[in-house]
């Protein structure tokens, strides 16, 4: 076969909390890390969205950082890369599993012969995977690990480098109207940033309102918008995030975390006849209250933008390397973002993603 899928971990018992380490012991050039994560519920009360339980996943050689995200960035990163949505299956139901599927692509897409990770460049590479089981729910009974990489086999490539996407930074939002400064990078072209900006009932502009980049000390500003401007502009280019939701609901009402945070739609079917679903009021952000006319189960379908409070910058074609963003000949390159009427409650955090040569 040309390519092939190998098991770089087995499905692994996780401990309640900790840090898994394994070795990339690969030679053929990676296109992707596919990261299968499934977490049982103990209870039907959420504390946070699924991917809050990987607090971090990395690629690590040494003290050289090749990726470095939270699970919610790399759970919407796959979305942003690709224009699909990852495998998601959310649920609050005693006994059942949420199923996550993380992806990390190395090119600009699955199989790209000209962007991958070469293991054999570097001398020790490893994955890092931080973790919390009782993140989503206080009462999660058992948490699962399995990764696969998609490798290169009979078909020789020899990848002039890789997509390296790291949190650059993270910060609570100031008061409202305050701004925040970041020095971004410049020894690698840049394809994207991405701006993720959360809190609790709030829409992503809300907690990071304006964004600006500027060059040479103002000598040039390439971007200076309102964010709530770039969602609209962005979501037409990008199709609905999609994702199931098996729901335990009662006419009480039950919190709900799940991944878009603009324009969500909620629809579906409940398991008992004649019951009505409704939901807590307009717009639809994260977390919600969803309530049930009869008590019982229902199998809902989600749909929306801005997975987990992400709202994209683009640099160029995103298939074009040659017409994404050559920052390495400038001395000077700042992002400033204005916070939102979210102030001081809001999270704030800034990705990168990077052609890194080799």
């Amino acid at each position: 076969m040309k390519q092939r899928i190998t098991e770089v971990l087995p499905e692994t018992t996780l401990d309640a909390s900790g840090t898994k380490i394994i070795d990339l012991d690969l030679t053929d050039s990676v296109s992707m890390l596919l990261f299968e994560y499934k977490n049982t519920r103990g209870s039907n009360t959420n504390a946070a969205h699924v991917a809050s339980c990987i607090t971090k996943a990395e690629l690590i050689d040494g003290a050289d950082v090749l990726f470095s995200l939270s699970g919610k960035q790399l759970h919407a990163l796959a979305y942003f890369d690709l224009m699909k949505t990852p495998y998601t299956f959310l649920t609050n139901a005693v006994g059942v599993m949420e199923i996550l599927a993380l992806q990390y692509h190395f090119g600009r897409f699955l199989w790209d012969p000209q962007l991958a990770l070469d293991p054999k460049r570097f001398r020790n590479p490893q994955i890092k995977v931080t973790f919390s089981r009782t993140a989503n729910d206080a009462s999660a009974s058992a948490h699962t690990l399995r990764i696969l990489g998609y490798v290169f086999d009979e078909q020789t490539v020899s990848p002039m480098g890789f997509l390296m996407t790291k949190e650059l930074k993270a910060y609570d939002a100031g008061a409202e109207g305050s701004y925040e400064y970041t020095d971004l990078p410049t020894d690698h072209i840049i394809r994207k940033i991405l701006v993720q900006g959360y809190y609790a009932d709030y829409q992503p502009w809300q907690v990071a309102n304006e964004v600006r980049i500027s060059e040479e000390n103002d000598k040039k500003i390439p971007v200076d918008e309102k964010v709530s401007a770039l969602m609209k502009a962005i979501n037409t280019l990008y199709p609905k995030w999609n994702e199931m939701l098996y729901a335990v609901l009662t006419s009480g009402g039950a919190d709900f975390y799940w991944t878009p945070n603009f324009d969500v739609v909620v629809m579906g079917a409940s398991e008992t006849a004649g019951a009505v679903i409704s939901v807590e009021g307009q717009p639809l952000t994260s977390p919600k209250k969803l309530y049930s006319s009869s008590s019982g189960n229902a199998v809902l379908q989600v749909e929306g933008f801005n997975p987990h409070g992400i709202v994209p910058i683009l640099f160029g074609d995103q298939g074009d390397l040659a017409n994404w963003y050559d920052v390495t000949k400038l001395g000077s390159l700042k992002m400033r973002i204005k916070s939102g009427s979210a102030g001081t409650n809001g999270d704030i955090s800034l990705i990168t993603q990077q052609m890194r040569k080799v």
